[in-house]
């Protein structure tokens, strides 16, 4: 536990660790949901962040009857969080005959697995919750194009999840063009459970749902340090100390500022995105990605398209970036690529460019659970610009933890110790 080490302002509680350079409010979830909470004293637990794996975590502990406080000082579902293009599926940056190869069949399914009872599982929260609209909730399937370049990887990704049981249907180019219209690529695959949803309004309402079974939301708060108390922990933020059991930080790049233990475990890289006026006639069910999600897109049910993408010769313009930023270059980049895949959307009508970071670990895998040696400080942070596939089921991991039930099978795998 130690203090900001940055020096840049009063400490972090931002949803998922990025800030400025976001998209507008019409495109977010409204800010307004906790600012007239009252600052309670103490609480069992206290999370710090209000993003998808801040306000999955709390939806978990409140629904098992934790007394569960989230901290926000910006708004829910901001940060990262509202920064994402939306994409479901596939759930990791990795291709899956990659994460075969270097940790084998049966812990690569339970991966990806893991995601898809994820995503079926907060889309059932969101059904109970009346907010499937809301969320823009499509679960048409989440589909990985080839150009020629990738073609061969393409396919052995396919061939790997088609051998360990997945649904998951080949598209050849022709296939291609008639469910999207794209040129220059050589086919594909689809896998059945992804799709996309609207990340800021889900984080809204999983909020509302957690407040709705009993947990405390207060926005504009900062955390500013958090330090051992009298058999807990004190959280000293900018209204004031509180009480706690447990914390969880769900803060992503930020974490670091609260441990010691999280260093360079989290990297910071900004992405890039943009909303465009979709072209007549465009469909684009579920969500699509290329090779390594190098590219991303979906249509929001605004009905603009979402577009976004890090680039493999981006790294020195996206690495070890801790501020969002519209980058020109790579904007331009995202936008040609595009327009030369659908020539038929070109040129395209940008409404927005936006800019966020997000925190990548080594394996590509998110920090989840207790830090070792400080079992009251919980981490769920670092999801390598792929949170929304895992977010609620990392948080279901996090209120297991606190409640002492029985790991969910894959909590291991994401367990900070591997790091640390």
């Amino acid at each position: 536990m130690k203090r900001d080490p940055y020096g840049d302002g009063d400490g972090a509680g931002d949803g998922d660790g990025a800030g400025g350079s976001r998209p507008p409010p019409s495109t977010e979830a409204e800010a307004g949901e906790g600012l007239q909470d009252e600052m309670p004293e103490r609480a069992d637990v206290v999370v710090v962040g209000a993003g998808i794996a801040g306000v999955s975590a709390a939806y978990h502990l409140a629904a098992s009857g934790v007394d569960v406080l989230v901290l926000e000082r910006d708004a829910v579902g901001r940060g990262a969080t509202a920064a994402a293009v939306g994409v479901l599926s596939p759930p990791l940056r990795q291709p899956f005959h990659e994460t075969v190869h270097h940790r084998g069949e049966e812990t690569a399914r339970t991966i990806w697995a893991f995601a898809q009872n994820s995503i079926r599982s907060v889309a059932e929260a969101l059904r109970d919750l009346g907010a499937e609209e809301e969320a823009g909730l499509d679960l048409s399937g989440g589909t990985i194009l080839a150009e020629s370049h990738s073609d061969h990887q393409v396919r052995r990704s396919f061939d790997a999840l088609a051998e360990s049981g997945f649904a998951v249907t080949w598209l050849t180019g022709e296939d291609v063009r008639a469910r999207c219209g794209g040129r220059g690529f050589t086919g594909g695959y689809r896998l059945d459970g992804g799709g996309s949803l609207s990340p800021g309004p889900t984080a809204l309402a999983l909020m509302r749902g957690a407040r709705a079974a009993g947990a405390g939301l207060r926005e504009g708060v900062a955390v500013r340090a958090v330090e051992p108390g009298h058999g807990g922990l004190v959280c000293d933020t900018s209204r004031g100390p509180v009480r706690c059991e447990m914390v969880v930080y769900a803060t992503h790049v930020d974490s670091r500022r609260f441990s010691n233990l999280l260093g360079d475990e989290i990297v910071p890289i900004r992405g890039q995105a943009m909303a465009v006026e979709a072209p007549e006639g465009f469909e684009c069910p579920g969500s699509f990605a290329t090779h390594w999600k190098l590219n991303v897109w979906r249509r929001a049910p605004s009905g603009e398209l979402w577009l976004g993408g890090w680039r493999h010769d981006a790294w020195d313009r996206a690495y070890w970036k801790t501020r969002p930023e519209v980058d020109s270059y790579l904007q331009e980049d995202v936008q040609g690529w595009f327009e030369a895949a659908f020539p038929g959307a070109a040129p395209l009508r940008v409404e927005r460019r936006w800019s966020g970071i997000f925190g990548w670990t080594a394996d590509y895998l998110p920090l989840v659970g207790p830090l070792p040696g400080t079992p009251r400080e919980l981490v769920v942070s670092g999801f390598s610009g792929g949170g929304l596939p895992f977010a609620f089921g990392c948080g279901r991991i996090i209120a297991h933890a606190v409640t002492g039930k029985d790991p969910l099978e894959g909590t291991a795998l994401f367990n900070p110790r591997r790091f640390l």
